[in-house]
């Protein structure tokens, strides 16, 4: 009996309360919803409108009609002498140990005086050798990647602005103990 009457309350409040067929005792209404074939503001901010400007309008254009090979083969010539370079790199890392090679402010590197190179003519002779075709890449670098940017013929002037801006890099990445020469055309370690 005692369990019977909290089951009787809530019978009898619930027929008083009004909420007969409803579980939650609330009606819920959904809004109006209208469809429409325009767009909201934010729909047109990212995706845009499309108008008809008018039927007849014509549209104006160019195009390039001649060919240039020339810039193809530019940029394989940047990347053979930089592959070039690249093959070379322990070589030159092997002699900027030594302390026989310096970059230059110019760009280029350069035979430092070293009394084990001194001593023997062929191995200086090597050396220069490969002082030689190393600044003999980059200065094909240096022209090629002028050309590519300017479409034209570098001036001695541009290489050698183009040149002083690689020594910058190449004293940006240089080991302690690395000669560099400075503008005056001091030479000094890093």
């Amino acid at each position: 009996m005692k369990k019977l009457i909290p089951l009787i309350f809530v019978f009898i409040s619930a027929i008083y309360s009004g909420c007969k067929s409803t579980p939650s005792c609330l009606t819920v209404v959904p809004p109006e919803i209208n469809l429409t074939g325009e767009k909201t503001v934010i729909e047109r901010q990212i995706i845009g409108d499309y108008k008809e400007i008018e039927k007849d309008a014509w549209i104006i254009s160019s195009v390039k009609s001649s060919v240039t090979t020339s810039e193809p083969a530019a940029d394989m010539d940047i990347i053979k002498g930089i592959h070039s370079q690249n093959q070379q790199a322990m070589i030159l890392r092997k002699y900027k140990d030594e302390g026989a090679i310096g970059e230059g402010y110019d760009g280029f590197v350069y035979y430092i005086e070293n009394s084990e190179y001194e001593k023997s003519p062929e191995k200086k002779k090597e050396l220069l050798s490969f002082i030689e075709s190393e600044n003999k890449i980059r200065k094909e670098i240096f022209i090629k990647t002028i050309q590519k940017s300017k479409k034209a013929a570098p001036s001695q002037e541009d290489i050698i602005s183009f040149g002083r801006l690689y020594a910058e890099e190449q004293r940006s990445l240089a080991l302690k103990g690395d000669w560099f020469q400075d503008k005056n055309g001091r030479w000094s370690r890093k």
